[in-house]
């Protein structure tokens, strides 16, 4: 499929629901419509609770590491944490009646620096994972980070 809009195959307001947060962002901005914007909004919720129970799970398992090791995961959680509630926030905010432009901004705004928060804690979960073996810790960061990349790319 092209990405011109002379040749492309579905509407506009679908091609950005491809694109994670952003879509929803890009959705206030251009007027995708309501059910668009219920749908980005929707499925980037489901994401978001997938998230929070990904969290809890590594949060529980945190003992079994120890050391410089121990203290990254960590981090790269923490990063995680703060990123999916930006990115709950952020879509609370965009699902607000929006009354003017200025509305529609703040939305657009929070919306995008979530995605670039829920980017570095990718890139940070990213990092630690490839230091861990396949253990009970290495399999719940990769599942976050399953969750992660879902969210920050638009993939329900």
């Amino acid at each position: 499929m092209s990405w011109r809009e002379d040749t492309a195959t579905t509407s506009l307001a679908a091609r950005y629901a491809a694109a994670g947060l952003l879509a929803v962002a890009a959705l206030l901005f251009l007027g995708g419509g309501h059910e668009a914007l219920t749908t980005a909004l929707h499925d980037a919720r489901t994401q978001t609770a997938a998230l929070d129970v990904d969290l809890a799970r590594v949060d529980g398992e945190l003992d079994a590491l120890s050391g410089t090791l121990a203290t990254e995961v960590t981090d790269a959680v923490e990063s995680a944490r703060a990123a999916t509630a930006a990115a709950e926030e952020a879509l609370a905010g965009a699902a607000q009646e929006v009354v003017d432009a200025t509305d529609e901004a703040r939305a657009a705004v929070a919306l995008s620096d979530a995605q670039i928060a829920l980017e570095a804690a990718a890139a940070q979960v990213r990092h630690v994972r490839g230091k861990l073996s396949d253990g009970t810790v290495g399999e719940s960061l990769t599942e976050l980070l399953t969750h992660l990349d879902a969210l920050r790319l638009g993939q329900a």
